[in-house]
């Protein structure tokens, strides 16, 4: 959903994968994306969390602005927009979106 964003602005997104055992998983994805100018792609050789997977991202970037998003996380297309204009806005430090749990009934 990161991809069908409305944001008209420059947004680089930074597909991590933290050393999964199975790079299959993430195949598809790089499949699709390799050729999109936004989409850069970092493979971790060990698993090491996602913090630091996080972190891994957030040092590759050069933006102002830092959004994370989990792998099964489904954005509204207006997202980014909304947050952008937000954190325009020097009396916010931070900012998120409203989040809607689709499988709060399901357990591991």
């Amino acid at each position: 959903s990161i991809a069908g964003q409305d944001y008209a602005g420059k947004m680089q997104v930074y597909v991590v994968d933290d050393g999964s055992a199975n790079r299959d998983v993430v195949a598809p994805v790089h499949r699709i994306y390799a050729s999109d100018p936004r989409f850069s792609f970092i493979l971790l050789a060990n698993n090491v969390g996602k913090r630091k997977a996080q972190i891994a991202a957030i040092r590759s970037s050069s933006g102002d602005l830092v959004l994370n998003v989990d792998s099964d996380t489904i954005l509204a297309a207006d997202v980014v927009t909304k947050l952008v204009l937000k954190m325009h806005d020097p009396g916010i430090g931070a900012a998120m979106g409203q989040l809607i749990a689709s499988n709060r009934n399901q357990t591991w």
